[in-house]
């Protein structure tokens, strides 16, 4: 049974300011106390084990260079053979080196020198100059090493051995390899260690904030050190809003932290419709002399969560309106360039997305900076799993030893960011105990109390914060019935709903996963377990007594809102604003994901409502209407249908308006008044020419959009999401590709093959197309369309020209894009 549970936090957050990742990039303090270095660039790597590679004197000449962020299972070939199978979206797995040269700088002298790995996939084994460093399991965690006492003059070299040959590793795909960011931190022998900065704040308002900040100083000298600690709090034009000091003795060898408070008058409130962040300054003195010098982003926000008002932000009642999201994306795998997350993370905001579910395991460093910066609310997961492995060779096996290490340094990394309101400790944990969970939550209560704690299907364990329901929440009357014996409890949806979609797919007659396309472990007598819950899971009318599109293959989800496991997603929104104790749902997922399929040959299992391409799906219109206030207009299916002429073709409709009208052909088919169905449906027999809605408020018209009959396909269009970037080896540009008529009208099921040259200073970083059962290589010249398109990812190098990418289909007209790159 559940204790009554009343949580009500306030507190100012912090986080590292922002560094920019470039081959020059440092990030500096002060010139003298404190720097950080991106080492990405110029690694040497062999796929395979290769003896004595930890040794400086091996020699890596003939190894391949590149430059992370690297994953080498995305560069692999799709076969069904492959270990990793279904979980690994059948790719490859292995063992990797990496080794980096590093002259010595003359800024390492007498100074306390750092390698930062932002996260490498998994069992990696680091060694500086043949001096080994040690070895981390986990492959989501961050971690670093002191290289102070190994460094020496001429070459320094970095050897990484990273195995992830026994598999499948995890339940999803992983990829393999160092595929975030490392850096070199170079400061002080006295100086405040990396994530020794931690600050909370009480009775948070529009007039006041109450600081409490705790410094952690470590003193790496042979004697005692007397210091003075200043901490200033600055606004986002760099003005002092807030100070305090505090003398402080060091011991040798010793770490203290310094407890200090102070107040903040007025402060602008963060909220994800006003990320306002603010900078704490850290200051070690001794005498006039800086030590040492630390500034990081903060933001002040107040949150409760209660059973009877739901979740407040800032004392106003906000709903969540979440997605869950795998750390992959598509064509790069695990290796996500900051520019491919940015773009995502904005798709997810003008989808009206307020809060993301990190599943199920620790993101990169830079998602939390614009999580913050772009005002996402987080959920912050720790685990998959516990002391049972999950998968076969998954973090499971090395838990017990590994566990309290890995929830430390993940929480003290992460517990400043004001995009974080609550940590999970685990998802759909199998056979846990009641003990197990209250130790799982004692100890991340331990580390940061200011926060509620959850855990994904975790309602039954008795000692959450907030009860997590994953899909037996989504059977009619489950989170009602816990209601009842617990209500003082607040409930969270943390994977609910969970529904199937394929771009540019479409079925009239309504699917469950269970009977009409079972997964894997539901094969065995699915329609005995249909027979089981079919009383139990949402209702969904058919379009259409037949089916209009009959010949859709079953491993593809329709776009309508009719192929589910248990709950549509309109029920799904139903749900969050009906129950006042549930505080939202995180929906499964936001983007399809590599891995996880229902077998061969396809890769996935299209959860998402925006596909691996990154193209949006009709789905994401639905929850666009909404959760976004912005005014919109969407209608689905596309509208050719060759050979269909006179066939009636449902037509849905998503606004967030009050009324909409649609025409095909310019003739009125009438107008109808949106209803808390959240769709409308004109039953149309199908002619080829323009069908427009027109979507109305107060009688007046808002938005519209039309979709017009596609003819033969004509040429190749190109559309890129930038003109100029940078010469920095980071920069993307995405490249939508599509098949289109003599005026400009996408062919809605072309399926041509696309051949794409790139010329200047490019690389072509991947391709995709969204097809769940296309296996064809990420890194090639060609792809063919689906659904009339397909993407491609070019990356800048370091030398400034035009790019030029020219895209040919065979019999059709090329197109060609040009894009300046400059220093």
């Amino acid at each position: 049974m559940f204790n009554k549970i009343i949580v009500k936090l306030f507190f100012l957050l912090v986080v590292t300011l922002p560094l920019q990742a470039t081959s020059k990039s440092t990030f500096i303090d002060s010139e003298t106390v404190r720097t950080k270095s991106n080492i990405d660039f110029d690694w040497k790597f062999k796929l395979g084990d290769a003896e004595n590679a930890n040794l400086p004197k091996y020699d890596d000449s003939e190894w391949r260079q590149l430059n992370l962020p690297h994953d080498w299972s995305i560069e692999g070939k799709y076969d069904e053979n492959h270990p990793a199978g279904i979980a690994g979206g059948f790719l490859p797995t292995g063992t990797g080196w990496y080794r980096k040269h590093i002259e010595w700088q003359s800024q390492w002298q007498d100074k306390a020198v750092f390698i930062e790995f932002d996260g490498v996939y998994m069992n990696s084994e680091v060694w500086i100059n043949g001096h080994y460093l040690g070895k981390r399991p986990y492959g989501y965690i961050s971690f670093s090493y002191d290289i102070s006492d190994y460094l020496v003059q001429g070459d320094n070299i970095i050897a990484v051995k990273v195995d992830n040959s026994l598999a499948p590793s995890g339940r999803w795909y992983t990829g393999s390899g160092i595929y975030r960011h490392v850096w070199l931190t170079t400061v002080n022998k006295i100086h405040i260690p990396k994530d020794g900065v931690f600050v909370r704040s009480e009775n948070v308002d529009k007039e006041s904030a109450a600081v409490n900040v705790s410094t952690e100083i470590f003193n790496d000298s042979d004697k005692n050190q007397r210091f003075v600690l200043q901490t200033d709090v600055l606004d986002a034009e760099h003005r002092r809003v807030a100070s305090t000091s505090s003398d402080i003795i060091v011991a040798a060898g010793k770490t203290e932290t310094v407890e200090q408070l102070t107040t903040v008058q007025v402060p602008q409130l963060w909220s994800p419709n006003s990320p306002y962040l603010y900078t704490v300054q850290s200051t070690v003195l001794s005498g006039d002399n800086i030590v040492d010098l630390k500034r990081t982003k903060t933001g002040f926000r107040s949150i409760e969560f209660t059973a009877d008002k739901g979740f407040l932000l800032n004392g106003q009642a906000v709903e969540l309106q979440g997605i869950s999201m795998h750390h992959d994306a598509g064509p790069v795998g695990a290796a996500v360039p900051e520019d491919e997350l940015e773009y995502r993370l904005k798709m997810l905001k003008e989808m009206g997305v307020n809060a993301i579910r990190t599943t199920h395991n620790p993101f990169s460093p830079e998602f939390y900076r614009m999580a913050d910066e772009m005002g996402f609310m987080v959920m912050n997961e720790a685990f998959d799993g516990w002391w049972q492995a999950k998968a076969k060779y998954d973090y499971g096996l090395y838990f017990d030893k590994w566990w309290q290490k890995d929830l430390t340094d993940f929480m003290r990394r992460d517990r400043n960011h004001p995009s974080i309101i609550m940590w999970s400790v685990g998802n759909e944990v199998p056979n846990y105990t009641p003990e197990q969970q209250k130790i799982m939550v004692d100890f991340a209560k331990s580390i940061d109390d200011t926060r509620p704690i959850t855990q994904g299907r975790g309602y039954a364990g008795g000692h959450l914060t907030i009860a997590g329901f994953n899909g037996h929440g989504e059977f009619k009357g489950a989170i009602q019935k816990f209601h009842r014996k617990n209500p003082n409890t607040p409930v969270i949806g943390t994977e609910m709903t969970h529904t199937i979609h394929t771009r540019g797919v479409y079925r009239t007659k309504t699917s469950y996963r269970v009977r009409d396309f079972p997964a894997p472990w539901e094969k065995h007598e699915p329609m005995k377990k249909w027979n089981r819950i079919k009383s139990k899971v949402y209702k969904i009318p058919n379009l259409t007594e037949n089916e209009v599109f009959p010949d859709v293959p079953t491993a593809y989800g329709s776009s309508f809102d009719n192929s589910v496991v248990r709950m549509p997603i309109r029920d799904e929104i139903k749900l969050a604003r009906k129950l006042p104790y549930l505080l939202g749902t995180f929906r499964w997922t936001a983007f399809d994901y590599l891995g996880e399929s229902f077998g061969w040959p396809a890769r996935t299992a299209n959860f998402g409502v925006i596909d691996l391409a990154g193209f949006e799906k009709g789905p994401y219109y639905l929850y666009q209407s909404q959760w976004s206030t912005e005014p919109m207009v969407h209608l689905d299916p596309h509208w050719t249908h060759h050979g269909k002429e006179g066939t009636v073709i449902p037509v849905v409709v998503y606004t967030n308006q009050q009324s909409a009208e649609l025409f095909l052909n310019g003739e009125s088919l009438g107008e109808k008044t949106m209803t808390d169905d959240m769709q409308l449906v004109w039953l149309v027999p199908y002619q080829p020419g323009e069908l427009k809605v027109v979507a109305k408020s107060n009688g007046k018209t808002i938005v519209t959009k039309a979709l017009n009959t596609a003819q033969k396909a004509h040429a190749v269009s190109i559309t890129a999401n930038r003109e100029s970037v940078t010469a920095n080896q980071r920069d993307i540009v995405r490249l939508t590709l599509e098949i289109v008529d003599e005026k400009g009208v996408m062919l809605p099921e072309a399926d041509h093959r696309f051949e794409i040259e790139v010329s200047g200073p490019a690389t072509l970083l991947g391709v995709e197309n969204g097809d769940i059962l296309d296996l064809e290589p990420h890194k090639a010249r060609n792809r063919k369309a689906f659904m009339g398109k397909a993407l491609a990812l070019i990356q800048t190098t370091d030398m400034p020209g035009d790019i030029v990418v020219t895209v040919k289909s065979k019999d059709l007209s090329q197109d060609t894009v040009v894009i300046s790159s400059s220093k």
